[in-house]
């Protein structure tokens, strides 16, 4: 199991979605992307998730995407894909791994939740899981890239008992 280190914010403290949850989204992350070495490491897994509001991570997507706006989930990966590689052939060499950072944006994930009319919780967990999957080398640059990545989404979401985001209607 992956160890998660959540830095909680304020504005997020009033919402249903916390330690639990995000460990209950890292975990579906992991076993939909079939990454079944991260499931019972051998050494020490981590992954830094921090809930955050649009002026922090406005701050990080100007900074480090070059894009002068919030958004509703950033990842920062730590590993590259060489060392992916490694970890997942079980070769990479460290006594302990960091995946990388996971950052959400409260306000901006409040406003989506209410447009797909969806609790915040359910919401952010889908951007966790999308987060940990681009730590886990998925991307959606590429049409087919994006179709595999929903999919996976779609599948730990399900095995959450949460909907697919990816529908026209959604089913509650």
């Amino acid at each position: 199991m992956i160890d998660v280190e959540l830095d909680m914010g304020v504005v997020w403290g009033n919402s249903d979605f916390g330690q639990s949850e995000v460990e209950k989204a890292v975990d579906a992350a992991v076993r939909f992307a079939a990454i079944a070495e991260l499931a019972d490491p051998v050494v020490p897994v981590s992954v830094s998730i921090k809930l955050s509001d649009n002026a922090e991570v406005h701050a990080l997507n100007r900074e480090w995407r070059d894009k002068d706006k919030p958004t509703n989930v950033l990842s920062f990966p730590m590993l590259d894909d060489e060392e992916l590689d490694a970890l997942l052939n079980g070769t990479y060499d460290a006594p302990e791994i960091m995946l990388g950072d996971i950052i959400l944006a409260h306000e901006t994930c409040a406003a989506e939740a209410k447009e797909k009319d969806v609790p915040i919780a359910h919401h952010a967990t889908h951007l966790v899981i999308h987060g940990m999957l681009h730590l886990l080398g998925h991307d959606h640059i590429e049409d087919d890239e994006a179709e595999f990545m929903e999919a996976l989404e779609v599948k730990a979401l399900a095995s959450m008992g949460l909907h697919n985001p990816y529908k026209d209607e959604i089913d509650h």
